[in-house]
């Protein structure tokens, strides 16, 4: 969409066919089974702006100037396939478990994520803790191409909170209590406008299910942007909080909490 806005700025969209592809089974489905009424919104603005659109698909190989993609129907099975040429293409390939902790039983799934329970720590290890992309979360359902469940930003400070007070209570002896919310509250900017979703639970069924677009929202991400940076580059309230041995066996723990 970025790249969209910007071609037009420059007057030569017209000489730039784009195509997104992608394993959701619909659009706006974000790996959320969509939020609000994302599957219009979404689908509306790429029409509008002459995108076209493959979904239930892979890509198979990619060779110089061109991809070969198939796409499936809701049983699995190939239903068609699409050699596509490009001068320019952007891959999002799907994510894995870093080599380190990939394969180590209890610790990780098939794909290499780190197990956690609510309280964001793993039940095999229990002096290993997780947060992030690193995290597995199971699948709103099942789909006909794998679709992973994204983690944003507020999410995960949401998991960084629970587990700076589970380690503070286990390092007092007490047991883990804290759990994140993870819930999503996101802008998606489209270079002149956007869409904005909430959806607290992230997984259905949710308390909050909205979504809107608008210029607005392409505003309110530059002024995120910058109110964000500005907090980063000024490293407001980081501290540094260290602990002696934990009465339950766990060792010294240092950690560092950034607000």
């Amino acid at each position: 969409m970025i790249l969209d806005t910007e071609l037009r700025r420059r007057k030569i969209r017209d000489k730039v066919p784009m195509i997104y592809v992608t394993p959701e089974p619909y659009i706006g489905h974000l790996g959320l089974d969509g939020v609000g009424d994302t599957k219009s919104l979404l689908e509306s603005e790429m029409r509008e702006r002459h995108i076209k659109w493959i979904t239930n698909a892979r890509v198979t190989r990619v060779e110089p100037g061109l991809m070969h993609v198939e796409e499936v129907g809701e049983d699995g099975a190939v239903t068609k396939t699409h050699d596509l040429p490009f001068a320019y293409s952007m891959m999002l390939p799907a994510f894995r478990g870093v080599p380190a902790v990939r394969d180590i039983e209890g610790l990780t799934n098939p794909r290499g994520f780190i197990i956690v329970d609510k309280h964001q720590r793993n039940p095999a290890f229990p002096e290993i803790f997780a947060l992030g992309v690193c995290v597995a979360i199971p699948p709103t359902g099942p789909t006909p191409v794998p679709v992973g469940v994204p983690k944003t930003g507020f999410m995960i400070e949401s998991m960084v909170t629970a587990i700076a007070a589970n380690l503070a209570s286990i390092l007092e002896g007490k047991a883990p209590t804290a759990r994140a919310t993870w819930n999503a509250v996101c802008l998606a900017d489209f270079g002149d406008s956007g869409v904005a979703f909430v959806a607290q639970p992230q997984l259905p069924p949710r308390n909050v299910n909205w979504a809107s677009e608008g210029k607005w929202v392409h505003l309110a991400k530059i002024g995120f942007e910058k109110y964000f940076l500005r907090k980063i580059r000024k490293g407001e309230r980081a501290f540094l909080r260290k602990a002696g041995h934990a009465r339950d066996g766990y060792p010294q723990a240092a950690f560092l909490i950034f607000d």
